[in-house]
């Protein structure tokens, strides 16, 4: 049984669809500027200076090459030693080699240590503090993506007060069916 804008509703089975957001590391100085995300990009009216983004996955990869195309500077930071650190690197470094052809300045391996604000008249208004080893080096843009993948959206619904399982990365624990702890709830 659940309740839906003050209604409620009976089912053998119930499917919990409540979707993702951007998931927002906790960085030192994030706070202190603005970011975006891969839901609010399509909120900016103009076009930024130079942008960075976070995160070489999918959806970093493809956002960052789509405003490169249109004539933005873009610098892509990504952990891992490759992009798309769940694909063949062969597929990687294919994807590199065109991202470096559409002007994509791409840094794989660094780890972004910290962010902070700058003053207008200093030039770009966000660094990023990046470290890979005992190597350390800033980077400058005006605009923040974070393209870090997504999280499943699974409180504020009831789950916890039922016992439903979680799985070590906050999706809910299902089994080869999809059921939860809860066979009726998938």
């Amino acid at each position: 049984e659940v309740e839906v804008n003050g209604r409620r509703l009976s089912s053998r089975h119930l499917v919990i669809a409540t979707g993702a957001r951007p998931l927002v590391p906790e960085l030192p100085g994030l706070g202190d500027v603005p970011y975006l995300t891969s839901d609010t990009l399509w909120q900016l009216r103009e076009p930024p200076r130079h942008l960075l983004v976070l995160g070489g996955g999918p959806i970093g990869c493809e956002l960052a090459q789509s405003l490169a195309l249109l004539g933005i500077p873009v610098t892509l930071v990504e952990l891992a030693d490759q992009l798309l650190p769940r694909e063949e690197r062969d597929v990687a470094e294919a994807l590199a080699a065109q991202l470096a052809r559409n002007g994509i300045q791409v840094l794989t391996g660094w780890r972004t240590e910290r962010v902070d604000a700058r003053p207008a008249e200093e030039g770009l208004p966000i660094r990023l503090h990046l470290r890979r080893g005992d190597e350390t080096r800033a980077i400058e843009g005006d605009q923040l993506l974070l393209a870090l993948g997504r999280v499943a959206n699974v409180s504020g619904f009831g789950l916890e007060e039922l016992g439903v399982e979680l799985a070590p990365r906050g999706t809910l624990k299902v089994d080869g069916f999809l059921a939860t702890n809860y066979p009726s709830i998938l």
